[in-house]
């Protein structure tokens, strides 16, 4: 009887596992975005990072974006996901073409895996000027 319970809580083990991992896969955000996203999520080697088995994850304005108009701002706000579950973590970056790029944090924390995704990207108008927004 203690062998078929065994067994039975093994599967159960792999199914969660199984479950767990494809759900993980299907929820993280592409991390390359094409040419013309003004904004992407990029990976980058970290050792602090590395040393959890993770990746540096920044947001990164694109080179489409400041050849537009390189005086320009572009606010992004970002919301963060750990261990699949989304936190109350709603942050804003501003980017341009003097600071394109703004470190979020690392894909492994000791504790378990975090993701981020892009919420709003909007070009900052100019004095006067109306905003542009993208969903």
């Amino acid at each position: 009887m203690r062998l078929n319970q065994l067994a039975s809580m093994m599967i159960r083990i792999r199914l969660l596992v199984a479950v767990s991992a494809w759900i993980f896969l299907a929820t993280t955000p592409a991390m390359a975005a094409s040419e013309n996203s003004e904004v992407t999520l990029v990976e980058t080697d970290d050792s602090l990072c590395l040393a959890h088995g993770g990746q540096l994850v920044s947001l990164q304005l694109s080179a489409v974006s400041i050849e537009q108009d390189a005086s320009a701002e572009v606010e992004v706000w970002v919301d963060r996901w750990f261990m699949q579950v989304q936190t109350a973590d709603h942050t804003r970056h501003v980017l341009s073409a003097q600071v394109p790029v703004a470190e979020l944090g690392c894909s492994q924390s000791i504790a378990g895996p975090q993701h981020w995704t892009l919420s709003v990207i909007k070009r900052l108008p100019a004095a006067g000027a109306p905003s542009k927004e993208t969903p």
